[in-house]
């Protein structure tokens, strides 16, 4: 019998209770790690059944709010918006709590349906970049500041591409720090 074995007897509850020590084998701390992963993934899955729940609440009172009163109404019950919009947008994928049940909140985030992008309107457009090199960057910092937390939802195939043009994305920007410098230099 292991150390983990006369302590904690080999009952998962209870191994999840004491942390584990150095005194503990290999054996004993994978046992340990796959009973913490198992509560980590139950967790995961009673949290969707709270974001369904949540976005029905919010789907419901939802229809008594203007759009101004929507975001006040949010703040009031100290709800951030993506939490909101994300339990919304699970609530309205699945008719039933139960169709959740075993899903991880990123996994029932995904199958969503998602609404095409349009594109600008040509009024909006801008035929050239007319901007101020300033508010363009600005622009870019508020951005990136907003897709932070879209960056924890997003699966691994789209992060991969999203990853690519972040990349070339920071190419140019470079090319452009390079030009400034040297006019930075005369």
């Amino acid at each position: 019998m292991t150390p983990l074995d006369d302590d904690l007897k080999s009952c998962d509850s209870q191994l999840l209770m004491k942390p584990p020590n150095p005194q503990w084998g290999v054996e004993d701390l994978g046992r340990y790690a796959r009973a913490q992963d198992q509560a980590i993934v139950a967790s995961d899955r009673s949290l969707t059944a709270c974001y369904w729940r949540l976005g029905l609440a919010l789907n419901l009172a939802r229809k008594h709010l203007g759009h101004r009163q929507w975001g006040r109404f949010l703040d009031e019950l100290g709800i951030d918006k993506t939490r909101a919009s994300r339990a919304r947008a699970i609530h309205g994928t699945f008719e039933t709590e139960q169709q959740v049940a075993e899903l991880s909140v990123q996994e029932a985030y995904g199958r969503r349906e998602k609404k095409p992008r349009l594109a600008a309107p040509a009024e909006r457009r801008p035929e050239k970049q007319k901007e101020d090199p300033i508010e363009f960057l600005l622009g870019v910092c508020k951005q990136a500041d907003f897709f932070s937390d879209h960056a924890n939802f997003t699966e691994p195939d789209q992060a991969a591409a999203i990853l690519t043009m972040i990349d070339e994305t920071i190419a140019e920007l470079d090319k452009l720090r390079s030009l400034y410098r040297q006019r930075v230099r005369l």
